[in-house]
């Protein structure tokens, strides 16, 4: 099967801006239909399951993205890894990040400062892999929760173009 190319990419204005600004994480996901337009950008996401928004402060959040390729094996794979800060150490913010830590298949939506969304871990979910708490040395450094949830996807993740395109999914706003 040849892997033809069918477009040109151009060189784009300086006009995007790096960073996450606010995610929705769930677990217990159930998609049970996707649409999709020409761009494989999602247009229809159906399922069930709740989405809990998690506010980030800026330039605390960033998203990395590795396409791992054996080409002796025949294997493609993207790596999907979310990286994100919880500011200020307290109980109830620990019970519910320990929570989020022990589960197997999470669902994460996320909005990047240029206000795109993506959706990581949808085939095969994610896990959270790091998780430390801090509270830093001097008054001016950070009290935080530092977590990355990671996700091992047959494809690079998937922009979604608007939330209004989740149908029986419930989203719970901070």
């Amino acid at each position: 099967m040849a892997c033809n190319l069918t477009s040109a990419i151009a060189l784009d204005c300086i006009d995007s801006l790096g960073g996450v600004k606010t995610m929705y994480v769930g677990a217990n996901i159930v998609i049970s239909s996707t649409s999709y337009d020409v761009d494989n950008q999602i247009t229809g996401l159906t399922g069930t399951g709740t989405f809990y928004q998690y506010e980030l402060a800026k330039n605390t959040a960033s998203y990395t993205e590795t396409v791992n390729v054996s080409d002796a094996n025949g294997t493609l794979f993207a790596s999907q890894a979310l990286t994100f800060n919880i500011q200020k150490m307290e109980a109830a913010k620990r019970n519910e990040l320990l929570l989020l830590s022990r589960n197997r298949d999470i669902k994460i939506i996320f909005v990047d400062n240029n206000d795109n969304i993506w959706l990581l871990g949808k085939e095969r979910g994610a896990t959270i892999t790091a998780a430390s708490a801090v509270t830093g040395t001097a008054s001016g450094d950070a009290n935080q929760y530092v977590m990355t949830a990671t996700a091992e996807e047959p494809a690079m993740a998937y922009q979604i173009d608007s939330l209004s395109s989740l149908s029986g999914f419930t989203i719970t706003n901070a």
